[in-house]
C-alpha cells in the first residue's frame, strides 16, 4: 500500500485537488496532505479541505490524512472538527 504526501497549496486549490484525486485512483492506499507550509488555515483553507475530502470520496478508496506540526493549524482543525473527518498526524516525519 503506497503513501503520496502532497503539500497543501492554498494559492493553487485546484491542482492540490487534481493531485490527492489522481493519487487515490491509480491506487494510493493513504494520501497525506503535509499542512507545515501554512502559517494559519483561514476560512478558504478550511473550505479547501473540505472540497478535497468531498472529491476524494468518489475518487477511490485510499485514506485522506492531514500533516501539520503548526499549533495554529492543529488548533483550527480541531475548533472546526476537521480532525473529525480527517486522520491528523501532528508533527510525524512523512
Amino acid at each position: 500500500m503506497e503513501t503520496v504526501v502532497l503539500d497543501y497549496h492554498l494559492n493553487d486549490l485546484p491542482g492540490t485537488e487534481k493531485s490527492v484525486q489522481d493519487a487515490l485512483e491509480f491506487g494510493a492506499g493513504r494520501v497525506i496532505l503535509n499542512l507545515d507550509l501554512l502559517k494559519v488555515l483561514d476560512a478558504d483553507g478550511v473550505r479547501g479541505l473540505i472540497e478535497i475530502l468531498r472529491r476524494s470520496r468518489t475518487a477511490g478508496s485510499g485514506e485522506l490524512a492531514l500533516r501539520s506540526s503548526n499549533p495554529d493549524v492543529l488548533r483550527t482543525l480541531s475548533v472546526t472538527a476537521l480532525d473529525r473527518l480527517f486522520p491528523v498526524l501532528q508533527g510525524e516525519p512523512v
